[in-house]
């Protein structure tokens, strides 16, 4: 899924060199933003953020033209909702302004968005069952999988990766399927020599999935 218009708050104001900090601090406090993006008032274009920690000892009549910006933490509008979603991680955003290709202030991508967006692509309302399965960084590669896969008549719904933590621990790569019963796929994946560490039903998928939503978006409660 892109960062485009269908997923972007256009209405969203930003501020403009002349908002004070009385009022900034206002709104932050009804929105519940601890950043905001700032844009030039003739250009419309992006040129930084302030953060409540920089206005917090200034004067309720500064505005925002007299203070030192950050640079903007932003996504181009186009980008894959994953890269929204690593930054607002990263950077422990709640919000995140979309421009062009020019810098043109577009509007942004809430949490509560990117959120919604990645549970429609991991499909956590379909039925389906999951089955976990083992792979070496050596040849981490699905392809052949997804061919077992598809050649037993299941479809996949969606595919979570989890990362090693040690650089000699193996990848646990799990597939959401659209079956109830997935032993002919596990049997099949076995007589293929992969390691199938295991296999549930869709409520438990579900969960896992959820806790991965989570952990990507651990800083939605903060």
């Amino acid at each position: 899924m892109l960062a485009n218009k269908s997923i972007v708050k256009q209405k969203f104001e930003p501020l403009e060199g002349s908002d004070q900090v009385k009022r900034i601090k206002e709104r932050m406090d009804q929105e519940r933003y601890n950043t905001l993006p700032v844009v030039n008032q003739v250009t419309q274009k992006l040129i930084g953020q302030i953060n409540r920690d920089q206005i917090e000892d200034m004067s309720d009549e500064a505005p925002v033209s007299d203070l030192e910006l950050d640079e903007a933490v932003k996504i181009y509008q186009g980008q894959h909702i994953f890269e929204a979603a690593r930054l607002m991680l990263q950077h422990e955003l709640h919000l995140l302004p979309v421009v062009d290709k020019e810098w043109t202030y577009i509007g942004v991508l809430t949490k509560e968005k990117v959120l919604e967006s990645l549970s429609r692509m991991l499909n956590l309302a379909s039925f389906g069952s999951v089955i976990t399965v083992e792979l070496s960084k050596i040849n981490f590669s699905i392809s052949e999988i997804v061919q077992i896969i598809e050649t037993e008549g299941a479809n996949i719904l969606g595919v979570t990766v989890e990362t090693p933590a040690e650089a000699d621990k193996k990848f646990e790569v799990s597939f959401k399927l659209n079956l109830k019963d997935v032993s002919r796929v596990v049997a099949a994946l076995r007589r293929y020599e992969y390691t199938v560490l295991a296999e549930s039903k869709s409520t438990v998928f579900g969960e896992d999935l959820e806790n991965r939503a989570d952990e990507l978006l651990n800083y939605i409660d903060m």
